[in-house]
């Protein structure tokens, strides 16, 4: 039960961060997705760190990276946002949207775990 509890309350506030910053960050007039393209790649950066310093299955783990960045990063929206690329005729864009937030996020974690180290 308490690993549940952790992760509903670090998950909470993962959500609630992604979306104060989806405020804070407009969409580009040509529909580049900025705010889940931060989200997501901050998220693989602090996943990167969390991989070098936090012993898996613990309290911290179940709280901040399944819990916190579970509920900060958003693979659902990113597809989502995809889709839509696409289908307003910006699949050059949408495919850019793709390579960055693939190559970027392996990059982010590369290098969180690096400066863990």
């Amino acid at each position: 039960m308490r690993p549940m509890i952790l992760v509903g309350a670090g998950g909470a506030l993962g959500a609630l961060a992604r979306w104060g910053i989806a405020e804070m960050v407009t969409v580009s007039a040509d529909g580049f997705p900025w705010p889940t393209l931060i989200v997501n790649l901050a998220g693989c950066l602090l996943i990167g760190i969390a991989a070098r310093r936090l012993a898996p299955a613990t309290d911290v783990w179940f709280a901040g990276v399944t819990g916190v960045l579970g509920g900060f990063t958003t693979y659902s929206a990113f597809a989502n946002e995809v889709r839509s690329l696409f289908d307003t005729d910006h699949t050059s864009l949408g495919l850019v949207y793709i390579g960055v937030t693939i190559a970027g996020g392996l990059l982010a974690v590369e290098i969180g775990r690096a400066a863990a180290r």
